[in-house]
């Protein structure tokens, strides 16, 4: 147990032999506490700043006098020449509430050092100027925006410089290092919470309104009493109780009464402040969304079976409900028993600084990669995944707007009779099992199916109980390529139908149809592709060779490449053939899936 002596400015010898513990010193960690005032005389009773007052007739006071009369000479300078950058030329009269941090030169790193910003490479900018310098503007706005949220409120070397300070106060071995250790570690935590304190006041609130005097009295009975025509008296009831209601909106409700009625006016600011608000304050949801996406993905097995009996108990006595309640109870109530320590601290610090370990919030991934590097680390890690999962929405948002509209009348039909069963069960079925029945099937999505779909997502749509609801109801691109091979189909037969050779076969015969061919190139050549509704040939425009040919029963993957004029075709043996230059890339795309007839899956 590391002793340090407690601080008095009375008389320091006397107290040094009572002794506090440092956890007890771990007041005033978490940023929401005003623990960091109860030495309040230590804190409140502080020197003025811009106070001269201490100079003394000694060599070091006539020093300081000069270094004075020096600052003000270049203040007075400042302010002549430069008269929009002298913002510091004032003398306060009184301390200054919540200072700004200042920013400190030492190392703010304590297990792992700082990523190095590198600039974009001579050789990109080259080969792709234009992304380069998208890149690095990207990388420019990132930057800012986390200088700002580190200068201000992440603060992580405010974090270092505090897990530096407990192992000073461990280290100290006489009772001066002590406490003069436990007055920087108090100074410190002060300190901490003035800069968020700063942040706040300075980024977000930009308006206030003082709160206007109460001038509405209690609604007295014989005030609104009157008489009848036929003399009798009566109670105005209608005006009492509106007066009632305005006397408890007034000494209730006056404080979260907005004085503008109109809305915000919109300004770059405003959003830059919105956006950081959001960014900042969700931080501790992040962390427990990610914490939540640990469990349903198994990566820690043990753990998550933990989860999965705890929950299964709970689902058999028919406590869900009640314990979620609990929980939330005892969250809130352990925060208060076992508030943040040092050691907490520590692991945030370790995880924000180790690029191997994953971010579990905003903060810690501007930390790992840098202020340049953070905005290409979301990108990598969140942007694919992101990108699937607004991917999956578009399409349920289609499939839901096509259901509506009878793209699919037999898919539609079907997902009617089976909501009817359902609605059947939700009216028969008494409400205790049908509650019962839900909780059941949370927890299957939540560990059986969300597993299949993050671990798979290949799988993740067969893991989707609301594809289950709309099976085979069609998206806007898989009603697109249905309607384009009926066209094809009803073209193909008028097209047999207008050729004469062709009307001596069997109409029931699917003869090949020329699609046309397109000038491109492929690799170093020029030609032109042949488009049929079987294949695809490439033919060279100086010797007239068949270059490569490709059968549509033999592609795996079609997909449009290049900058709106290429095409890439892979075929079952995983061997790519590419075509560029060509100019009706879109209308060739189409042809071919519509004329050929076979089923596409949309993949991108």
């Amino acid at each position: 147990d590391i002793s340090v002596a407690k601080w008095n400015s009375l008389d320091v010898y006397s107290m040094a032999k009572e002794h506090v513990t440092a956890e007890q010193l771990s007041a005033g960690l978490d940023r929401a506490t005003h623990g960091v005032y109860h030495n309040s005389d230590r804190h409140l009773i502080s020197p003025l700043q811009g106070d001269d007052s201490s100079s003394t007739d000694s060599g070091e006071g006539r020093f300081h006098h000069f270094s004075t009369r020096l600052k003000h000479v270049k203040r007075k300078a400042n302010l002549l020449f430069h008269p929009n950058n002298a913002s510091d030329d004032y003398t306060a009269s009184a301390p200054v509430l919540a200072p700004p941090p200042v920013i400190q030169d030492e190392d703010d790193r304590l297990f792992h050092d700082a990523p190095e910003q590198k600039g974009p490479d001579f050789k990109e900018v080259l080969k792709n100027p234009i992304a380069t310098v998208q890149s690095a503007l990207h990388g420019a706005s990132g930057a800012k925006f986390a200088e700002t949220m580190d200068n201000q409120v992440i603060a992580h070397g405010a974090e270092v410089r505090l897990a530096r300070a407990y192992d000073e106060l461990k280290d100290a071995a006489s009772d001066e290092q002590k406490v003069k250790a436990a007055d920087n570690l108090e100074d410190l935590k002060k300190a901490r919470q003035d800069s968020y304190v700063r942040w706040t006041m300075d980024r977000h609130v930009l308006t206030v309104r003082r709160v206007p005097p109460r001038t509405v009295p209690w609604p007295k009975s014989k005030d609104f009493k009157a008489k009848a025509e036929d003399g009798k008296t009566y109670r105005q009831w209608t005006d009492y109780g509106h007066h009632l209601l305005r006397y408890h909106i007034e000494r209730y409700g006056d404080g979260y009464i907005d004085a503008n009625p109109n809305l915000p006016t919109p300004s770059e600011e405003a959003l830059n402040t919105t956006v950081e608000r959001l960014i900042m304050t969700s931080t501790p949801y992040q962390m427990l969304l990610m914490n939540i996406r640990h469990i349903y993905r198994w990566d820690d097995p043990r753990k998550t079976a933990t989860y999965l009996a705890a929950y299964t108990l709970l689902w058999a006595f028919d406590y869900i409900s009640g314990a979620a309640i609990l929980a939330f109870i005892w969250l809130v109530i352990r925060r208060r028993l076992y508030p943040p320590t040092i050691e907490d601290i520590r692991d945030e610090i370790k995880r924000s600084e180790d690029v191997d370990m994953t971010a579990l919030n905003i903060t810690q991934l501007i930390e790992q990669h840098g202020s340049h590097g953070w905005t290409d680390a979301l990108r990598q890690d969140f942007g694919p995944w992101l990108l699937l999962q607004l991917d999956d929405l578009a399409n349920i948002l289609e499939i839901w707007r096509n259901f509506y509209e009878w793209r699919e009348p037999r898919r539609t039909t079907i997902t009617l009779v089976l909501l009817s069963a359902l609605w059947l069960a939700i009216t028969i079925v008494p409400l205790h099992l049908l509650i019962k029945i839900s909780q059941f099937n949370l927890g299957v999505i939540f560990f059986g199916l969300f597993p299949i779909a993050t671990r798979y997502p290949q799988y993740r749509l067969l893991a989707s109980p609301m594809k289950w609801l709309f099976w085979r109801v069609p998206t806007d691109a898989e009603w697109a390529i249905a309607r384009l091979q009926v066209e094809a189909k009803h073209r193909k037969k008028a097209m047999r139908q207008a050729d004469l050779d062709q009307a001596k076969h069997d109409q029931d015969k699917d003869s090949v149809v020329s699609l046309g061919k397109y000038h491109c190139t492929s690799g170093s050549h020029h030609g032109d592709l042949h488009v049929n509704s079987d294949s695809v040939q490439y033919i060279s425009a100086v010797r007239k060779n068949s270059l490569w040919e490709l059968r549509f029963e033999d592609v795996v993957l079609l997909q449009k490449v290049g900058a709106g004029d290429g095409l890439r075709f892979v075929n079952t043996k995983d061997v790519e053939f590419r075509v560029a230059g060509l100019r009706s890339r879109n209308e060739v795309f189409t042809q071919i899936i519509g004329y050929s007839g076979m089923r596409w899956q949309v993949s991108g």
